[in-house]
């Protein structure tokens, strides 16, 4: 079979793979790939030539989406249409992990810390978490019912081209997998941290009598920070769950990347970062003390840019890198 058309039938292949539970990925789609040449060979005997692209198409959107094909293959569900299935479990993963991880960071590990009682604390967080649990499964498992119920369909499990599905990714890319789930939940935790400082705070004490007021930039990249965060922390979840994706999330991150960049300049420009108060320094002292911060502030907004520039380079790297790797097949014939 011509280059062009294994790599389709390999892109339409790792596509259902991307649907199935790991355990049965193996059999599953060996069993798939031989149906599949088979019905290839027949087509081809009948015309008696090797089938064009479009043809092999075609024989692929008959056979059905990816998501479809791997639903089939699924045991039968009572309250979930098989199709449904695959986008069921993974919109349950996406929940889970985006409602039990900030439930722990942000609402029980600050009292963790400071409570004389932390055993109970984490007890108090284990009810939370069980209940918090079923809750979100219940909701979940409801709305896709309801789904199901009334016969909402998405068109695009009609409507799809297997010439547009994503290439498959090169077998060393799968070594990043847990650096994306670092990246989640680095990512998270910076979210969190950003959010907690910076809501509705324009001032810091420190010891000595020091007080640091923020100027009227933070105000206005309070929200646009966090946004960028969170989106740059969902896309590594995303790649974590499912490493086909991974090149989505590189294209995510050089997108988080540009926007920080025009953040880093809009501050460096609006200068007035921070007013210093110390009430125990000279002017002499406190015009040294100013420079200094000054200079920091500029130096920590340079470094930023360098390591924001660098990342966004890596990416483009990658994305380099997956378009020009040649195709491995999912499963052997």
């Amino acid at each position: 079979m011509p280059a062009a058309k294994t790599d389709l039938l390999d892109r339409y292949l790792h596509a259902v793979k991307f649907w199935l539970p790991k355990a049965q990925q193996k059999d599953i789609l060996a069993e798939l790939d031989e149906d599949l040449h088979s019905q290839i060979e027949d087509r081809e005997a009948a015309l008696g030539r090797p089938l064009a692209e479009d043809e092999l198409a075609a024989v692929l959107q008959k056979r059905g989406s990816p998501m479809r094909v791997a639903g089939s293959f699924l045991p039968e569900q009572r309250l979930i249409n098989p199709a449904m299935l695959p986008v069921y479990r993974l919109v349950l993963k996406i929940t889970l992990l985006w409602v039990l991880l900030p439930l722990f960071v942000i609402v029980f590990i600050g009292p963790m810390f400071n409570s004389p009682h932390p055993v109970s604390v984490m007890l108090a967080f284990l009810v939370e978490a069980w209940r918090t649990l079923f809750t979100v499964i219940g909701i979940v498992t409801v709305v896709f019912a309801i789904l199901d119920r009334y016969h909402v369909s998405a068109k695009a499990l009609d409507q799809w081209d297997p010439r547009k599905l994503p290439r498959v990714p090169a077998s060393t890319e799968s070594a990043t997998r847990w650096n994306h789930l670092a990246g989640f939940i680095f990512g998270t935790l910076a979210a969190f941290l950003w959010a907690w400082f910076m809501w509705h705070r324009t001032t810091f004490s420190f010891p000595g009598d020091i007080q640091v007021i923020l100027g009227p930039i933070w105000k206005y990249l309070y929200l646009p920070v966090l946004a960028l965060t969170m989106t740059s922390a969902s896309a590594d979840l995303l790649a974590f769950l499912h490493p086909c994706w991974a090149p989505t999330r590189s294209r995510v991150r050089i997108g988080v990347d540009a926007c920080m960049l025009i953040l880093l300049a809009v501050v460096y420009l609006a200068g007035d970062w921070a007013e210093i108060h110390v009430a125990s320094l000279s002017p002499a002292d406190f015009a040294n003390v100013t420079r200094w911060v000054d200079l920091s502030i500029r130096v920590s907004l340079f470094a930023t840019a360098v390591i924001t520039v660098g990342d966004a380079t890596m990416e483009l790297r990658r994305l380099f890198r997956s378009g020009r790797s040649t195709p491995v097949r999912t499963a052997a014939a």
